[in-house]
């Protein structure tokens, strides 16, 4: 048995570089038509609401919805050609082939973005009773391209993460683990990112684990692709999903004349006395449909009352202008990686009040033109460069108010160029370029 469960881990864990793999122990398989497996489907994308999937032209799961089991059919042992589509579309997003063993059964797990989708089969053929009563076996699957490296802990409520070891530990995108061997109950889920216990990505306060059970643990990427959700997934059993109930927000003092702003979201300190020029960190706050905002500028009000905060997402929350009438608007930040390696996203955020129309350069290259104070440029996506030089204009000036040279811009990586109200020099608002690297 030990045997057969490596063999089978490592199948797992060097498929997975590919975007379709099966990993499948026992005898047969292959295209002998004897026998037959059972697969059932679980649709994990980012931003597919639903799904129909294909075994070349045979729809085998029709509308599967986002965060929905559907049942497990009986198939021939066989190989097959997979198709994956929106549901009712005839367009087809995903396909590949793969082969299926008799007498096995396997969860297909499909997640992704539309537009890089990924199918993971996940085998749940493991021997209960190989597990000693009173405890449980728990294994992991970074089923995200966003995230990078994550750290899982399952604890007790209470557990300091700065004092603990992780359940799993450097848990890669796109990579499977074995299983853990834990004892049976109630715990605490938290997912962090690698190495640094305060990014935390993740908090469910209970999740149950069952005496002698196998499960899988399948984290998948939020909107803004740092934050993610959890489904825990009982061998050949039922589906439990651990939504995300937080969003992460910065807050940028960009109010002239040095102004101080002050935020409180969910009735809780985000920024206090932040000083214009600045950008201050992500923070983790409540998401959810009325979430009380209250943004201070020099001690007095500028606003207050429900904002809407989606689960997973990112946001900056923008104040700038005249000291003694700023502006507050709230940005949605897409910071989920480029797919390719080699290529970087880029993007500017015109926050310099006064200021003409901007456009960003990198070597003399456009990559945003015409972007007006308070908004930001859609993100360019250019080739990664160890030294580049950056430029900020305006409409009407002739030399640049931002250049920085030998920046580097590193693959698979995403940046915002921000240019800044709030720095005065010989009695002159002076526009401040920042160039900060998000992920």
């Amino acid at each position: 048995m030990t045997s057969a469960f490596s063999s089978r881990r490592l199948a797992l864990l060097a498929a997975l570089a590919s975007t379709l793999w099966l990993a499948a122990c026992g005898g047969g398989g292959g295209g002998d038509g004897n026998g037959s497996t059972n697969v059932r489907a679980l649709n994990l994308t980012t931003d597919l609401p639903s799904i129909d999937i294909y075994t070349s032209d045979t729809k085998r799961f029709s509308a599967v919805a986002t965060d929905t089991l559907a049942p497990s059919i009986s198939f021939e042992a066989n190989t097959y050609t997979l198709n994956v589509k929106r549901a009712g579309d005839g367009a087809t997003l995903l396909t590949g082939s793969y082969a299926l063993a008799k007498d096995q059964n396997y969860t297909a797990v499909v997640w992704g973005r539309e537009t890089a989708l990924r199918v993971s089969t996940l085998p749940e053929n493991e021997n209960t009773g190989d597990i000693a009563a009173g405890n449980t076996k728990v294994r992991f699957f970074n089923a995200t391209t966003d995230t990078g490296a994550v750290d899982v802990f399952i604890t007790s409520s209470t557990a300091d993460l700065g004092e603990t070891s992780a359940t799993r530990g450097n848990l890669t995108s796109g990579s499977l683990s074995g299983f853990s061997d834990l004892s049976q109950g109630t715990y605490r889920l938290r997912v962090t990112g690698q190495g640094d216990p305060n990014d935390v990505r993740l908090d469910i306060p209970a999740i149950t684990l069952k005496d002698k059970s196998y499960a899988t643990l399948v984290l998948t990427a939020g909107a803004s692709g740092v934050l993610v959700n959890g489904t825990l997934i009982e061998q050949q059993g039922a589906v439990t999903t651990l939504k995300n109930t937080k969003a992460r927000m910065r807050v940028v003092a960009s109010v002239n004349t040095g102004g101080n702003v002050n935020v409180a979201v969910g009735g809780r300190t985000l920024a206090g006395g932040l000083r214009s020029p600045s950008v201050g960190p992500y923070t983790l706050v409540d998401a959810g449909t009325a979430v009380d905002l209250t943004v201070r500028v020099n001690g007095g009000v500028v606003t207050s009352g429900n904002r809407s905060f989606a689960a997973g997402t990112d946001y900056t929350l923008l104040t700038y202008g005249p000291a003694a009438t700023p502006l507050v608007t709230v940005i949605t930040d897409d910071n989920r990686l480029p797919t390719a390696a080699t290529r970087v996203k880029v993007r500017l955020l015109h926050a310099a009040a006064g200021t003409d129309p901007l456009t960003l350069s990198a070597d003399y290259l456009a990559l945003a033109s015409d972007i007006v104070t308070g908004t930001v440029s859609p993100y360019a996506t250019t080739n990664a460069n160890p030294s580049v030089r950056i430029d900020v204009n305006s409409a009407a000036g002739v030399t640049s108010l931002f250049t920085a040279t030998d920046v580097n811009l590193q693959g698979q990586s995403v940046y915002t160029v921000l240019m800044l109200g709030g720095n005065v020099v010989g009695g002159v608002e002076t526009p401040t370029g920042v160039i900060r690297k998000e992920r």
